[in-house]
């Protein structure tokens, strides 16, 4: 039974911003995610994001895929992330909080893959035709869309975390690290 994190293949499609695919990377290593597939990247943004911050091991590891196709193929679960807008959905839509919960379940026999499209069109219709179903980060209506590294950083998040460990009160001297 693989760790959640060897099972979950991030996957940014047509990314353009390094400091963005940097970021995405960053969110990776803090979460201990090591499986970073690119699609069509632009090329000088993805030659500057390889010095991201912490992030070293996880861009050097990238990589670099001629299509979605190619990218989710050893997957067997593959969502992709939406914030809406105003497309009509063709595909089942589940929130973050309920969608982890289905992507943890799942990896437990196999590999999934979080599709996250470029930071201005998101993903095509071509790129949500390989997607089983998508997945929304809820925001305030006025705000449908979040940053790409942000929304990797919270999608990971809600992956690993786990509720119960918010119960459990640290021991003395324990100190809270950010």
């Amino acid at each position: 039974m693989p760790e959640i994190a060897e099972a979950v293949r991030v996957v940014l499609v047509n990314p353009r911003n390094p400091l963005n695919i940097g970021a995405a990377a960053r969110a990776m290593a803090n979460f201990g995610f090591g499986t970073l597939r690119v699609v069509n990247p632009y090329v000088v943004a993805f030659r500057e994001a390889r010095s991201a911050v912490d992030a070293a091991p996880v861009m050097q590891a990238a990589e670099v895929c001629g299509s979605v196709a190619e990218a989710v193929a050893d997957c067997t679960l593959v969502v992709g992330t939406t914030s809406v807008g105003h497309r009509v959905l063709e595909h089942p839509l589940q929130r973050l909080e309920y969608g982890a919960r289905l992507i943890r379940r799942h990896t437990l026999t196999g590999r999934a893959a979080l599709l996250f499209g470029s930071e201005k069109f998101g993903l095509t219709n071509e790129d949500l035709s390989h997607c089983h179903w998508l997945l929304r980060i809820a925001t305030v209506d006025q705000q449908h869309s979040m940053n790409l590294g942000q929304a990797v950083a919270v999608c990971l998040w809600e992956l690993v975390r786990k509720p119960a460990a918010a119960r459990i009160l640290p021991r003395a001297g324990q100190g809270l690290s950010a």
